[in-house]
């Protein structure tokens, strides 16, 4: 079968993995929070990954790719998936 997957290998074993883990939070196992978090992170991860993506291709000139990911990282943000366009200061 065709590999159609544009996500960077690391990121699709990390997703598979949190996925592996969700017959947990079924059982009760405690673990909800925790894996919904991973989810989310990883799934705002390829979410960007594919506005990027999609600019190196071509199919967005970079106005339009800047455009994109603003909005992307508003509508998230509005969501409540992330919190901050910066990175946490140290």
């Amino acid at each position: 079968m065709a590999e159609t997957s544009t996500l960077p290998a690391a990121l699709d074993a990390e997703i598979d993995d949190v996925l592996s883990m969700l017959p947990l939070v079924a059982a009760g196992m405690g673990v909800g929070d925790k894996v919904f978090s991973q989810l989310v992170d990883h799934l705002v991860e390829a979410v960007l990954h594919d506005v990027r993506v999609r600019h190196e291709r071509g199919e967005l000139s970079r106005g339009a790719y800047l455009t994109e990911l603003c909005q992307v990282v508003v509508g998230l943000q509005e969501r409540g998936l992330i919190t901050s366009g910066l990175p946490p200061s140290r």
